[in-house]
């Protein structure tokens, strides 16, 4: 298998990735910010977590794993990806309901939302490596298309 086949789903976990190793630094540096600075950085993590983060791995659980599980012929877990969702969108919602003014509250959600994060996108790229290692490039290259397909744009608008 050929890098340029996975080429934009490799691209959209890269972003992806970036964007979650922002939320240690975020949280490092909210008792410096601010009330005002703190409640503008909550809002554009919790509008990167909502319109970004959760329709891509709904877009996993929905295409890669089922994908994966045919291709593999072997159980992904999809049972612990929906459990990351449901405890991702719990955190956002502690997140945007959280008081601006306790900084030590919002980095503690904030550094939990990483390590959550960390561990989902490391399996979902045991799951990538897996297929492109054992699987004929063609089914892979369509698979990982639909999941780009059904996955918000990370490109930052113009």
């Amino acid at each position: 298998m050929t890098l340029r086949t996975t080429e934009g789903f490799r691209r959209e976990q890269t972003d992806l990735l970036d964007q979650v190793e922002r939320l240690p630094v975020v949280a490092h540096q909210l008792p410096s910010l601010s009330v005002k600075d703190r409640i503008e950085v909550v809002e554009e993590v919790v509008a990167f977590l909502a319109d970004v983060l959760l329709p891509h791995t709904e877009a996993e659980q929905r295409v890669l794993y089922p994908g994966a599980e045919r291709l593999l012929g072997d159980d992904c877990d999809r049972g612990a990806v929906a459990h990351d969702r449901t405890e991702i969108r719990s955190r956002i919602e502690e997140l945007a309901g959280a008081d601006p003014t306790d900084a030590g509250a919002l980095q503690e959600i904030l550094y939990a939302l990483h390590a959550l994060l960390t561990i989902h996108l490391e399996n979902a790229t045991e799951v990538y490596l897996k297929l492109v290692q054992t699987q004929p490039d063609e089914p892979v290259r369509r698979l990982f298309r639909r999941v780009t397909e059904h996955s918000p744009d990370l490109t930052p608008a113009a």
